[in-house]
């Protein structure tokens, strides 16, 4: 039976030898592990040690409501079983309209 440290050695091994992190010196990681983070909880994120991160750079790839909201997850779910993403390139969708909609309805700031 193999222990979660041979796991954690054999993921280790695997990223560096097959993922490339974007921004980021790889050499960086030549003797020490390449954080894995496996978990969030509102606005933290957990490596495979149990160590905890705030996701600072959630905000920069898309909005940060943190991680483990029950009801986003289902809300995806239900939108992904008719249509998982499709960009608003010269095309349209009806949850993008819907969206569009009640932002156009907010109040405005005066």
């Amino acid at each position: 039976m193999t222990s979660s440290l041979d796991a954690i050695a054999t993921e280790q091994e695997a990223a560096k030898r097959n993922l490339w992190l974007h921004f980021t010196r790889m050499s960086s990681f030549v003797d020490q592990d390449v954080p894995v983070i496996v978990r969030g909880s509102g606005a933290y994120v957990f490596d495979q040690h149990g160590r905890r991160y705030l996701d600072g750079l959630a905000g920069l790839f898309v909005s940060q409501v943190g991680h483990g909201r029950q009801e986003i997850a289902e809300a995806g779910a239900r939108q992904a079983a008719q249509l998982a993403y499709f960009p608003l390139w010269s095309y349209a969708h009806p949850k993008a309209i819907e969206l569009a909609q009640r932002l156009a309805d907010l109040p405005r700031a005066t």
